[in-house]
């Protein structure tokens, strides 16, 4: 068994996963796969927290065009207000099942107003390195995820959903501390 079928696998069985692969190793069908599965299952929103816009616009674009996915979207300080708000009201409407965000967005009231009408059937960490005080790119907004997911969990009345991890490079002190 490959190491990305193992983390789609324990993805699929709603478990909590770090995942550790490398550039090029099909880190982000790590978590695709279970999104769409949740999402044509179960109408669950799959949000994919990403430090880069551009690799957000990629992913979206891939999946548009690859997959024939409408299911996809993005949230990002480079789109124009109207944009942000017809992008909100899809994933209000449930027809978005995967949704990349900036960290910056978690400071956003609408947001949070959006996706509390959700099911949030997992939360994605891309580039999770980015997530410790350790890692190379460690910026500010990742400082409060966890506890920002734990509440809105309890704001739902749902248990916290599983939170899946995947980047390229971490040490045992970064690994150590996404886990934590």
């Amino acid at each position: 068994v490959s190491l990305q079928e193992e983390i789609v696998r324990l993805g699929m069985a709603g478990h909590s996963v770090l995942g550790i692969l490398p550039t090029g190793g099909g880190k982000s069908l790590c978590f695709q796969i279970p999104a769409l599965h949740r999402f044509f299952t179960m109408g669950a929103l799959t949000i994919v927290v990403t430090p880069l816009q551009a690799l957000m616009k990629d992913q979206v674009d891939g999946l548009i065009a690859k997959a024939s996915l409408s299911c996809v979207a993005a949230l990002n300080g480079l789109q124009t207000p109207p944009e942000k708000a017809e992008v909100r009201e899809a994933v209000r409407l449930g027809s978005i099942g995967i949704l990349y965000v900036s960290p910056e967005q978690l400071r956003n009231s609408s947001f949070k107003r959006t996706i509390l009408q959700r099911e949030i059937g997992c939360w994605v960490f891309d580039e999770a390195h980015c997530l410790s005080h350790w890692g190379h790119d460690f910026r500010p907004d990742y400082v409060y995820i966890a506890r920002y997911i734990r509440e809105l969990a309890a704001e739902q009345g749902t248990p916290v959903p599983p939170v899946m991890c995947v980047t390229a490079t971490a040490k045992d002190d970064v690994k150590n501390e996404i886990v934590k």
